[in-house]
This record gives structure tokens, sequence and C-alpha cells, in this order.
């Protein structure tokens, strides 16, 4: 396990399991939790109300997103209304329609840091006792990841990157590159 701040301040965190670190059964697909805004911060069309129908992402985001999901199921974690979930879905197209996270914060998530982790770790659990797990590591891409996120990766099970997009730019080329190295990373043991 090891948490490395970069240059820009993002933290990555990964463990391996043992019985991967040789590379068996390591199929280099990851869930992808994302959040929306702070970091593919779509810009609303001039005359819209709001409602999120006529929001509209960068050509660059676009391209980033798709890289993305190329390397794993992306899952939207964001509090953003359905109309412009929808919306961004269609402007994407996608091979695979993204999975949504509820996000339904309980009792025990109020001393949280982070406020979607009660609900991401909650998903990622029910997923995995319906067998609904095709992947064997997670990227979650949020600008607002906290200290309990990295305490919550290092025990996760499986392995874990944590990329923190600034608010003001949101997702970048080098957070997509990142991604890409530890997916297709085949010694991902950086435990120490």
């Amino acid at each position: 396990m090891a948490a490395a701040p970069t240059e820009n301040g993002q933290s990555r965190t990964w463990r391996l399991p043992s019985c991967l670190r040789s590379g068996y059964g390591l199929r280099h697909e990851a869930d992808h939790p994302l959040d929306i805004n702070g970091v593919l911060n779509p810009k609303l069309q001039p005359g819209d109300k709001s409602d999120g129908k006529n929001v509209q992402l960068s050509d660059l985001k676009v391209a980033l997103v798709r890289r993305l999901a190329t390397k794993g199921r992306l899952a939207w974690v964001s509090t953003s209304n359905e109309d412009l979930v929808d919306s961004l879905e269609a402007q994407l197209q996608l091979e695979v329609k993204p999975l949504r996270v509820e996000i339904m914060p309980e009792p025990d998530d109020e001393d949280q840091q982070t406020p979607k982790l009660g609900s991401v770790s909650r998903w990622l659990n029910k997923m995995e006792a319906e067998g609904g797990v095709d992947w064997d590591a997670i990227v979650w891409i949020d600008d607002a990841l906290g200290a309990d996120v990295q305490d919550w990766a290092h025990q996760y099970h499986q392995p874990v990157l944590l990329e923190k997009p600034g608010p003001e730019e949101g997702l970048t080329e080098a957070h997509v590159v990142a991604v890409q190295v530890f997916i297709n990373d085949k010694d991902r043991d950086h435990a120490p």
C-alpha cells in the first residue's frame, strides 16, 4: 500500500491483493467512480434554465472521458440532477452506459470528511454482494477527496487509484494518463 502525492496535489493510493501480485487473474479492468462538477465542469448553454438539458462538455473533456471508458466501467458519483447526467451521456456516446451511484447519506456519514464516501462504499459492497462486479481495481476521480478516502483506499480489498483534479481545471490529460498507467501496470504491487 502506498499514498504518493504528486506535484499538483493529486493523491494516488493503491493496494494489490497478494493473490494478484504475480499478475495472475489481473484483467486490467476498473470501475471508475466519476464526479461531474469540479471534474468535467459542463457549461450551461445560453438561455439554459439550469435544468441540465442544455449543458455542454468541451471537446477535450469528451475525449478524455471516452479514453477513461476504454479502461473500465464509468459510474457517475454526483449529486447532479438526472437531466444533466442524461445530457452528458448523450454527448459522450459511450459504448457502455455508465452506472449511477445513488448519493444517499446516512447518519454514520455525518463525520466523514468526504461526503460521498459512505455512498460509494455501500454501492461497491452492494455490487459485490449481488455479483455485479466485473472489475479488479477502483479508480475514483473527484475534486472532493479527503484523507478519509485515502484511509478507505488503504483498507479496500482491491487496488485503488484516487485522482483529485483541481475544481477550476477539472479532468486533464495527466489524470487520464495516470489511470492508463495504473490499469496497464501488471505489477501494481506498490506496497512498502
